[in-house]
Parts: structure tokens; C-alpha cells; sequence
């Protein structure tokens, strides 16, 4: 009997650990693209011409690095809930060359709205328990 109980909360622990683990980790990537897409918008904000090379070398950036993340966020979810944030990458790379400032800041801002999103999705709380 005593066996039984050390082993269930040796696995409760464990799974605790999990949870906290992988909130710090949703949080964390989630924290960095909100923090590239601000940049972004700092580097685009007042200009009229956003065909440049550093713009389009930030947002090379950000696709990188949420392609990285990607790779993580497939174990915590399905990958169909996830994909928005490289289309609208994508998206950005065709308005850059495009110079399509209005579409471009207008994929910014649905980034940071999937951001948001993706942590009550991702985020520990009773409905995704149940």
C-alpha cells in the first residue's frame, strides 16, 4: 500500500514538473516572437517603403526562429493550430517585395493576436485539462 502511494505522487510530481516545463517554454517562445514583431513594427513605423533589406532580413529572422520553435510546439499540439504564424511570415516576405506597407503591418498584427491566442490554447487551465 505503501508502494502505491510513492509511486503515484513520484508520477503526479513528474507530471506536475511537465506542466510547469512546458508553460515556461510556451511562454518563453511566445514572449520572443512578440518581441521580434515589435521590433519590426519600431524598424517599419513611419516609413513608406518597407522593400529594404533590413526589414526583410528581421523578418528572415523571426521565420527562422518560429521555425525552430515550430518543431517544439508540434509535441504540445496539433500542427494545424499552430501554422498561422508562418503563413502570415510568409505573407510578409511577398508584401516586402510587393511594398505593401498596410498588408504587411496588417500580418504583424496577426501574429501578435495568435501569440496571444496560442498561450490560452497552450496555457495550463482546467478547459484544456478536461
Amino acid at each position: 500500500m505503501n508502494n502505491r502511494l510513492v509511486y503515484i505522487l513520484i508520477i503526479i510530481v513528474l507530471l506536475a514538473g511537465v506542466c510547469v516545463w512546458e508553460q515556461v517554454m510556451v511562454e518563453a517562445y511566445l514572449s520572443t516572437m512578440e518581441e521580434k514583431v515589435y521590433n519590426i513594427i519600431d524598424v517599419v513605423e513611419g516609413k513608406e517603403d518597407i522593400n529594404t533589406t533590413e526589414i526583410y532580413e528581421l523578418v528572415e529572422d523571426m521565420e527562422k526562429e518560429w521555425d525552430s520553435y515550430e518543431l517544439n510546439f508540434c509535441f504540445l499540439v496539433n500542427y494545424k493550430d499552430i501554422e498561422e504564424i508562418g503563413v502570415e511570415i510568409t505573407k510578409m516576405k511577398i508584401y516586402i517585395v510587393e511594398n505593401d506597407t498596410t498588408d504587411f503591418k496588417a500580418s504583424l498584427a496577426q501574429i501578435l493576436y495568435f501569440t496571444d491566442s496560442y498561450r490560452q490554447v497552450m496555457g495550463i487551465a482546467l478547459d484544456n485539462i478536461l
